[in-house]
């Protein structure tokens, strides 16, 4: 099963009117059961990509495109990366193609599928070949060719790293999405966003103001976020491609934003009489404002199911926060919590619609649970000695991040449901910044 895939820039669009793609096909046969109720962690090597470029250029490549698909997979609980200083090989010296590997190589390190490549680059242009080859049965599963600017070496191999998950479970992975999130510094709170892996690190805001609770649109074009740089908190939105930034003109305080699916509305948390905390939907332009809540107190925090019909929403009218749901036109309320006395907060909706992740207090300290959509079968996830909080998935409902404090700074980090351990995910690029929190990722590919 061959492909071949064709990346250009934006600027190049420009010139040639549409963008080259050939789409990767439905993959027929699905080799993890990801319903299973425990899974058998599938080893996978990776070797360094071999070099064939007619002088060598680029080396880097060599090593760094391996390691992109190498910690993709990692983060995902289904798999164990063979370490890679136990290859028995130079890959500057294999055989890439099936039918002339040496799999006693790779049997010996019970290794059960190979991901070996080569590329080259010509003109600023690299040309990729990548395969998922199956050392059990000597075969070729899939392969694909990627071909793009050199510079898009990255997102070539979170692109092979999406359509391998893709390939053995039937979904497709988050690795080339990006994951909006907020940087601290001295006081001010600023907006960045960057790729799955921590690369293409951008600032949205770039001021001594507060900006939070950043939610992408589906598209991932625009971002809405919560800033008090005019004084009171105000829903700000800013198209990443044109660098505006619109100011929504609503009724008093915003304490949150989220997007909905379609991309047509707002969900937001606003505080008209400075008392209670209500919530409304509004268009993307600042029309159509509707109020969904009507209770003394606070209800915010609103997370839409991914087919815009329903809300999540945190609401205190019980007594204490806990977590609610109601249909998108405010009817229809239910309580999904029942932990009396407790506090569970920051609920967030699974891009499959079948998950509700949220903060809840556990021996003092807030973690992250998941239940089912209907507040069934609830389930801690996460086990950290400070608190946990603003639970966010990547778009294949598998990984979970959230902000949590290690030595004494608040970092971003992801955990896979199946509770595979957590990962830092937060960047060094930025060694001023205080705290990491607030990620929200977005849910459709960064190129």
């Amino acid at each position: 099963m061959k492909k071949t895939i064709f990346f250009l820039p934006v600027f190049a669009l420009f010139f040639l009117g549409a963008f080259i793609l050939f789409p990767i096909s439905s993959y027929a046969k699905v080799y993890i059961n990801i319903n299973a109720a425990r899974i058998e962690k599938i080893r996978v090597a990776v070797p360094d990509f071999k070099n064939i470029s007619a002088y060598g250029q680029h080396k880097k490549i060599e090593k760094n495109a391996a390691r992109v698909i190498r910690h993709d997979l990692s983060v995902i609980g289904y798999f164990h990366i063979v370490n890679p200083l136990s290859y028995l090989e130079n890959p500057q010296y294999a055989h890439i193609s099936p039918e002339r590997i040496d799999y006693s190589n790779w049997g010996v390190l019970n290794t059960q599928y190979l991901i070996n490549g080569e590329y080259a680059t010509s003109n600023g242009i690299i040309k990729m070949k990548i395969n998922l080859i199956s050392i059990f049965t000597k075969k070729l599963l899939f392969s694909e060719k990627l071909e793009g600017m050199d510079g898009q070496y990255r997102f070539l191999a979170n692109k092979f790293a999406d359509d391998v998950l893709k390939f053995l479970t039937g979904i497709k992975g988050p690795f080339t999405t990006r994951v909006f999130f907020v940087g601290e510094h001295d006081g001010s709170k600023n907006i960045f966003v960057m790729d799955f892996g921590g690369h293409r690190v951008k600032r949205v805001t770039n001021n001594d103001s507060i900006n939070i609770f950043p939610y992408p649109s589906p598209h991932g074009s625009k971002v809405a976020y919560i800033s008090f740089k005019d004084g009171d908190p105000a829903v700000f939105i800013k198209n990443l491609k044109t660098g505006v930034t619109v100011k929504l003109n609503l009724p008093g305080p915003a304490d949150y934003v989220a997007w909905s699916p379609d991309g047509n509305k707002l969900a937001v948390s606003l505080t008209p009489d400075r008392i209670n905390t209500e919530i409304y939907t509004v268009n993307v332009n600042g029309s159509g404002l509707k109020q969904l809540t009507y209770t003394d107190g606070i209800n915010t925090s609103p997370s839409f199911s991914p087919h815009g019909n329903r809300i999540a929403f945190v609401s205190d009218r019980g007594g204490s926060p806990q977590i609610y749901v109601m249909n998108a036109n405010g009817s229809g309320v239910r309580r999904l919590t029942y932990d009396e006395g407790s506090y569970n907060t920051s609920p967030a909706w699974s891009p499959d619609g079948k998950k509700i992740a949220f903060s809840t207090f556990v021996n003092g300290a807030l973690e992250i649970c998941i239940m089912n959509a209907d507040g069934s079968d609830e389930r801690q996830v996460t086990d950290t000695p400070y608190s946990a909080q603003h639970a966010a998935w990547t778009r294949d409902s598998r990984i979970i991040t959230f902000d949590t404090e290690i030595a004494g700074r608040q970092e971003l980090y992801m955990i896979d449901v199946n509770e595979s351990g957590m990962m830092r995910l937060t960047p060094k690029l930025f060694p001023e910044m205080n705290n990491y929190y607030d990620a929200q990722w977005t849910m459709k590919s960064s190129y």
